[in-house]
């Protein structure tokens, strides 16, 4: 087992899609899902840099921060908004907020290197704050029986990700109801 200072790649994921059912577009969902799931996950690329651990160009540095966030998030949605017939605007701030929650998440982590969010304006890191400990798995299948990094991220962060999707999609289907009812 490989210990990585870091929510585990799933639970970026899934908090990923969770943010991305705040809005759907009308058509090529699939090209939706998919970045708003891997964007969340986007940020730990910089585990490949040759910088140090903690810098600036290394793991928990620049592509942590809410900049690079709304960097990409603008440059994939700028990518997609046609294909998707979505609103540019909205599409952009669905993707910052699935990517800005990578750096929030490892933020909530016991362990491992600050977050500079607010780069460049400060240099200040934020972190350490959470019930989260450091995940104790790498690519392997998550397994909660082994896992104490997952069953944590499954109480702290997959049942709130799958109450607030239930219960936007109770409000849809409500307010569908409803809609159908005062349109008849």
């Amino acid at each position: 087992m490989s210990v990585n200072p870091m929510a585990t790649t799933y639970t970026h994921a899934v908090v990923g899609f969770g943010i991305a059912q705040i809005y759907t577009p009308g058509r090529l969902r699939w090209l939706y899902w998919t970045p708003a799931a891997f964007l969340a996950i986007f940020p730990d690329y910089d585990v490949f840099s040759s910088a140090a651990y903690g810098a600036l160009m290394g793991h928990r540095g620049i592509t942590h921060t809410l900049v690079f966030a709304l960097w990409i998030a603008f440059l994939v949605s700028s990518l997609t908004f046609r294909p998707l017939k979505a609103n540019l605007w909205a599409l952009t701030g669905i993707f910052f907020l699935a990517t800005a929650s990578h750096g929030l998440l490892d933020a909530l982590t016991r362990g491992g290197m600050p977050i500079p969010f607010f780069w460049p304006l400060t240099d200040e890191r934020f972190g350490n704050w959470g019930p989260i400990p450091v995940s104790d798995l790498g690519f392997e299948v998550p397994d909660p029986r082994r896992s104490r990094a997952l069953r944590s991220e499954l109480f702290w962060l997959w049942m709130p990700t799958g109450f607030f999707i239930g219960a936007l999609w109770i409000g849809r289907l409500i307010r569908r109801r409803l809609h159908s009812q005062v349109s008849t």
